[in-house]
């Protein structure tokens, strides 16, 4: 089971992902963006992984989606085969046409808008600890296959444009019927709430995860990889003081290994 796990210039969240992959279970190696990209075809799966690809110049992953190996990535998807975009990963794929659609870009990851009270509080770059919420049933969706509908997870977020919007008419309504919405921002008790601090980035319906239409595509803006591990936990985190427990990370990428194993 070979995952690739992509790297453009300014990647630099390869380290820690490679390690999650590695650590369920599978075999990983870095593919980076001037390989011969007919090579990805020799790989079961793929993880575009968080940073700044080319600084972030003109939009968030706006110019690693134009890379020649972005076509291949796209072939490979078509053969139904899992795709993970991590952050700046999410934002390649919205860029590229991969998601929501594939084949049109009806929608962008904006600069963060921080709203509460009907104020703008704060924009640009965040980081913090966030609740998701699970919105999709189990095995819809390639990197949430083993987990269940309506599963808390607490996993962090570290990004400046990760506000979710669309001017497509109709959008929204058809992602949520379609189950294509993944993860939504929410508190500690699974409460959907659309102003800061809990929708923390300004994302229309408070979005933080979706999926092609096959489900085996999922972009996502916080780290599972940075929740891996309990040690890795915030302080408060009561798991944190058993550092051999898995952390809340580790089922996106366990849901990836599961999702190859079923459909191979």
């Amino acid at each position: 089971m070979k995952i690739a796990v992509m790297q453009f210039p300014g990647t630099n969240c390869e380290f820690e992902t490679l390690v999650a992959v590695k650590a369920v279970g599978m075999d990983g190696e870095y593919f980076r963006w001037n390989r011969p990209a007919g090579e990805l075809s020799g790989f079961d799966g793929f993880v575009i992984p968080g940073g700044f690809s080319y600084q972030d110049r003109v939009r968030a992953g706006a110019i690693a989606s134009k890379e020649p190996v972005m076509s291949a990535l796209k072939e490979e998807a078509a053969k139904g085969k899992p795709i993970i975009g991590i952050c700046n990963g999410f934002q390649i794929l919205v860029e590229s046409g991969l998601l929501p659609v594939s084949g049109n870009v009806d929608m962008a990851l904006a600069q963060n808008v921080m709203v509460s009270k009907g104020k703008i509080v704060r924009r640009g770059y965040y980081c913090d600890w966030v609740n998701l919420r699970h919105e999709a049933p189990s095995r819809r969706c390639s990197g949430s296959f083993i987990i269940e509908r309506a599963a808390l997870l607490k996993i962090p977020i570290a990004h400046g444009e990760g506000n979710l919007v669309t001017t497509t008419p109709g959008l929204i309504k058809k992602l949520n019927e379609e189950g294509q919405v993944v993860f939504r921002y929410c508190d500690k008790h699974g409460r959907v709430i659309s102003e800061f601090p809990v929708n923390v980035n300004g994302s229309t319906e408070s979005i933080a995860g979706l999926s092609n239409p096959e489900g085996n595509i999922l972009g996502m803006m916080p780290h599972p990889e940075r929740a891996f591990f309990a040690w890795q936990l915030p302080s408060f985190d009561p798991r944190k003081q058993r550092p051999d427990e898995p952390g809340p990370g580790r089922r996106v990428f366990e849901s990836m290994k599961r999702y190859i194993e079923v459909n191979a």
